[in-house]
């Protein structure tokens, strides 16, 4: 069985293809020979790329941003208990429906919610996020900290990790050190919440990115930690990425077990990362196969 745990859809193919300039990879360094896929991301590219490349299923990761991507009012490091941004509660219940609505259309496509603190309180997105596990078929949920501002402690996402733990889903975040240092993203903070809740699954994307360094300590100190090889792969060799070995060496040091495949489609197939990860030093083929598969299907309870 082969899974993509990190997969994004648009509805707009507009909105997918301006995302794939709008946020250019700078963490790792420059590097000239990095191949993006060059989708627009739509449910078809999805399904087509799925069977063109031989995957049984993919986590299809959501994310709900606000406009101007604002901070905390006055510098605050949480978002208020009173969302500052209520308005905007419809249109983020209405694309975690969508989500959901193209899980129930296409079985593979497994939908991970999005929350965000300065749109629902804490118990509006717990009643939401159970609902959408009961009713929807949601798998899990995705947080992007740098894109919603918002720290992986916030005390406005308890409610969502409340849901999550009942329901037994994961939650996948986005792991590495933004470009103006606020640290939303910062692997240590993604860490804590899995030492907070030892019962919630968290997921830790790109193997933390540029703070890749940071993850073995880390994965020590919390051991329900797992990790994904989104994006990191990718860049094996730039001036701030590890290299192949370094990569095989970090993987076994935080446990070949708590690693699973992302390909952060669509700037990336699964196709091909699945075969840079095939292709890395030392790496055997049954371990391959965990990190392709055999890992995520045990953690998304997959046959």
């Amino acid at each position: 069985m082969r899974i993509d745990t990190h997969l994004h859809l648009y509805a707009d193919p507009a909105q997918g293809l301006h995302d794939l300039t709008a946020y250019p990879i700078v963490e790792y360094g420059e590097k000239d020979d990095v191949t993006f896929a060059g989708l627009a991301g739509t449910v078809a590219d999805a399904l087509a790329t799925l069977e063109t490349e031989g995957f049984d299923y993919a986590a299809v990761l959501g994310s709900f941003e606000l406009p101007e991507l604002p901070h905390p009012p006055g510098g605050a490091d949480y978002w208020p208990a009173v969302p500052p941004h209520a308005d905007l509660r419809d249109d983020l219940v209405a694309y975690n429906r969508w989500l959901c609505d193209v899980g129930a259309q296409h079985p593979r496509l497994l939908p991970f919610l999005a929350a965000n603190p300065a749109v629902m309180t804490s118990a509006e997105v717990y009643a939401h996020f159970a609902e959408m596990f009961g009713d929807h078929g949601a798998r899990g949920l995705k947080l992007h900290p740098i894109a919603i501002r918002t720290y992986p402690d916030d005390p406005g996402l308890a409610g969502a990790y409340d849901a999550l733990e009942e329901a037994g889903a994961p939650v996948v975040f986005h792991g590495g050190p933004d470009v103006r240092g606020f640290g939303w993203a910062d692997p240590k903070r993604i860490a804590a919440v899995a030492g907070e809740r030892p019962g919630l699954a968290v997921i830790m994307a790109h193997l933390g990115g540029a703070a890749w360094r940071d993850v073995a300590a880390l994965a020590e100190a919390q051991p329900t930690l797992r990790f994904d090889l989104s994006e990191i792969v990718h860049w094996i060799g730039a001036p701030l990425a590890p290299t192949a070995v370094q990569v095989v060496a970090l993987v076994r040091e935080v446990g070949v077990e708590r690693v699973v495949l992302g390909s952060d489609f669509p700037w990336y197939t699964p196709g091909a990362t699945a075969a840079i990860v095939e292709e890395l030093p030392g790496l055997s083929e049954s371990e391959a196969a965990a990190i392709i598969g055999e890992n995520a299907a045990r953690l998304l309870r997959l046959g």
